[in-house]
C-alpha cells in the first residue's frame, strides 16, 4: 500500500504499482515504485530505496507530464465548448442547483495522498459543471458577456506557462515592454489623444477589472487636490458621477477616504435616455464650491451597467476643464465597440478627460482578467502608489525610459496580461474583432425588432451597442402590475435553463436586460431566446384579454 505521492500512469495515485511517473514523497509498504512490480520490504522515507531503486520525489512542473496531462485538460475544455452548442439540454445557462450543494458531495477535507487526473475531471463534469452558470453559453444574454476566443485562451495558457511576475522593468523586461506597447496599438484603435500614448507624459496599464482602475485613479486624483490644498482638507473633497454609475466607483471612494455624503450621485431620467445631465452636474459644482467644499472628481460613463446609457463627455470634459476637475471614463464594456469607426463618436470629448478604462474581457475576446488603463499624466498615478523597498531597487541605463507597473496599480505582483492581448489582436486581427463586433450589435438589432413588433411588449430605452432593455409593457397604466409580472416572467424564464438574461431598474420600473456577447451566439439563439419570452409571456397576454 502506497502513502506517498504517485501517479497512475502519469496522472493519478496508484496501490503500489505506477506505470508512469513515480513520484512519491511519502513512504510505500510493500511494493515497489516506477515500471517494475518489486516486492519492496519496509518503509521507504523521501528519498530513500525500494529493492535497490530510488524513489522519486515529487516534481511539480515535469515538462512530460505537463505535455500529456496538458493534452487532456485541453481536450477537455475543447469538448466542454462543443458540447455547450451541441448538447444545450445538458447544460442549463442558469445553474439549478441550490446553496450548499457542493459541500453535500464533497468531502470535508483534501485528500493526504495523490488522486487521478482522470477521477479529478470527472468530478468537474458530475459536480462543478452543473454549479456553473454557463457565462459562454450561446444562449446566455444577462449582465454583459464575459468573452473568450481561442487566442485569449492561448495567451493565458502561456500566461500560466511561464509565470512571470513583472512588477519591475528588471523582473521582466519583455513584461513591461509589450504591454506598454500594446495598449499603445490599442489606442491607436481607439483613437485616443496622443497624451495617453507611452511617448508622452501619459501611458496605459493593464488592471484586473475596471474596479481596480476606478480605485486607483480616485486615489490619484485625490492626492492631486491634496497637494495643492493641503492633506487636512479630506472631509471637504466631492466627487460626482450619476445615479446610473457602476456601484465600484462608491466603493473606491469609500476606500479612498471620501466621506460618503460627499459623493454626488445625480439623477438621471428617460429625457437624456439616463445619460449625466451636464447642467445638473454645473448646478452641484457651483453649489458644492458655495459651501465650501473641494469638487475633484468626475466619473463619467460610456455604456452603463443598467442600459449602456453613454454620458455626453464633450461637455462634461468641458465643466471638469474649468474647474480643474480630474474626469475619468468608465468605457468598460462599450469602450471596446470603439475600435469601430461608426461607434467612435460615443467617446468624442475624451481629449478632456484624465482616465480612461476598457474591459478587454468584456468584448474584446482577451479573456478574464483583463482591464486596459491609459492615463493623461502617469506621474500623478505613479505619485500616489510608488513604494520604493530597498530590496526592490536596480541599476539601468537610460533610467527616465523604465517603466515599473508596481507603481501604477494596487498590488505589487501582476500577471503577463498584455501577452493574451497581443495574441488576440495579432492572431485575429483589428477587422475582423470590428466585425465581430458589428455581428453581436446586429444580432441585438435583430431582437429589437422582435420586441418592437409585439404590442404586449415594448423597447424603454434608445438602444446604442448589443444591449436591449425592454418589458411587458404595463395594462392600463399599472405600473406596480407591470413591474410583479416582469419580474415573474424573467424567474420562469431563466428558470427553463434554456436562456439566461439579467435585470434592472430605470425610473422605477422594473426593466429586462437581453444583452448579445457571448461569442458563440448566432442569430438561431437570439430567435429561440425570443421564443421562450414569447410563450412564458402569454400567461399573463391571456389574463389581460380575460
Amino acid at each position: 500500500m502506497e502513502y506517498g505521492n504517485s501517479t497512475e500512469n502519469g496522472i493519478g495515485k496508484s496501490n503500489g504499482i505506477s506505470n508512469g511517473y513515480g513520484i512519491g514523497n511519502g513512504y510505500v509498504n510493500g511494493h515497489g515504485i516506477g515500471n517494475e512490480h518489486g516486492n519492496g520490504n519496509g518503509d521507504v522515507y523521501g528519498n530513500g530505496k525500494v529493492n535497490g531503486e530510488k524513489v522519486k520525489k515529487m516534481k511539480p512542473m515535469d515538462s512530460e507530464m505537463l505535455r500529456e496531462q496538458g493534452h487532456i485538460m485541453v481536450d477537455f475544455i475543447a469538448d466542454y465548448y462543443k458540447n455547450l452548442e451541441d448538447s444545450p439540454q445538458d447544460f442549463p445557462v442558469l445553474s439549478q442547483v441550490q446553496p450548499g450543494y457542493l459541500r453535500d458531495i464533497l468531502p470535508d477535507s483534501a485528500p493526504d495522498h495523490p488522486e487521478p487526473l482522470k477521477e479529478l475531471l470527472h468530478d468537474v463534469s458530475k459536480k462543478i459543471i452543473p454549479g456553473l452558470t454557463h457565462w459562454q453559453s450561446p444562449s446566455y444574454f444577462a449582465y454583459y458577456a464575459s468573452s473568450t476566443s481561442v487566442a485569449g485562451f492561448l495567451g493565458e495558457m502561456l500566461n500560466a506557462g511561464l509565470s512571470v511576475v513583472g512588477f519591475t522593468w528588471l523582473a521582466s523586461p519583455a513584461a513591461t515592454e509589450l504591454e506598454v506597447i500594446v495598449l499603445d496599438w490599442l489606442a491607436k484603435l481607439l483613437q485616443l489623444p496622443d497624451h495617453f500614448l507611452s511617448t508622452g507624459n501619459g501611458g496605459g496599464v493593464i488592471q484586473g477589472t475596471g474596479c481596480e482602475a476606478v480605485l486607483v485613479v480616485v486615489l490619484a486624483a485625490r492626492d492631486r487636490i491634496m497637494k495643492k490644498v493641503g492633506k487636512n482638507s479630506l472631509s471637504q473633497l466631492v466627487v460626482y458621477a450619476s445615479d446610473q454609475t457602476h456601484s465600484s466607483f462608491r466603493k473606491a471612494c469609500l476606500i479612498g477616504g471620501i466621506h460618503e455624503e460627499n459623493i454626488r450621485l445625480l439623477k438621471t431620467d428617460s429625457s437624456t435616455n439616463y445619460g449625466m445631465p451636464p447642467k445638473s452636474l454645473e448646478e452641484a459644482i457651483s453649489s458644492d464650491l458655495a459651501k465650501g467644499f473641494i469638487p475633484f472628481f468626475i466619473c463619467a460613463t460610456v455604456g452603463t451597467t443598467s442600459s449602456a446609457a453613454v454620458d455626453p463627455l464633450f461637455p462634461l470634459g468641458k465643466i471638469a476643464e474649468s474647474y480643474g476637475i480630474w474626469m475619468h471614463v468608465d468605457a468598460a464594456y462599450a469602450g471596446n465597440a470603439c475600435i469601430c469607426p461608426e461607434f467612435r463618436e460615443h467617446i468624442d470629448g475624451v481629449e478632456n478627460a484624465d482616465s480612461f478604462n476598457i474591459n478587454a474581457h468584456k468584448w474584446l475576446f482577451a479573456n478574464q482578467t483583463c482591464s486596459p488603463l491609459w492615463v493623461k499624466d502617469r506621474y500623478s498615478l505613479i505619485n500616489a502608489l510608488k513604494t520604493n523597498p530597498e530590496y526592490l531597487e536596480y541599476k539601468v541605463s537610460k533610467r527616465e525610459e523604465v517603466v515599473n507597473y508596481k507603481d501604477w496599480q494596487i498590488s505589487l505582483s501582476r500577471r503577463f496580461r498584455s501577452l493574451k492581448l497581443w495574441m488576440v489582436l495579432r492572431l485575429y486581427g483589428a477587422e475582423n474583432l470590428r466585425n465581430f463586433i458589428r455581428d453581436h450589435v446586429n444580432l441585438a438589432k435583430h431582437f429589437e425588432d422582435c420586441v418592437a413588433q409585439d404590442a404586449h411588449f415594448e423597447v424603454v430605452t434608445t438602444r446604442y451597442f448589443s444591449l436591449v432593455c425592454f418589458r411587458l409593457a404595463p395594462i392600463d397604466g399599472d405600473e406596480d402590475k407591470c413591474n410583479d409580472q416582469n419580474r415573474e416572467l424573467i424567474a420562469t424564464v431563466n428558470s427553463t435553463g434554456k436562456i439566461f438574461i439579467s435585470h434592472t431598474a430605470l425610473s422605477g420600473k422594473f426593466i429586462l436586460r437581453f444583452a448579445v456577447g457571448a461569442p458563440l451566439t448566432e442569430e438561431k439563439h437570439v430567435t429561440e431566446a425570443w421564443q421562450i419570452i414569447q410563450k412564458h409571456a402569454t400567461k399573463f397576454i391571456h389574463n389581460k384579454k380575460n
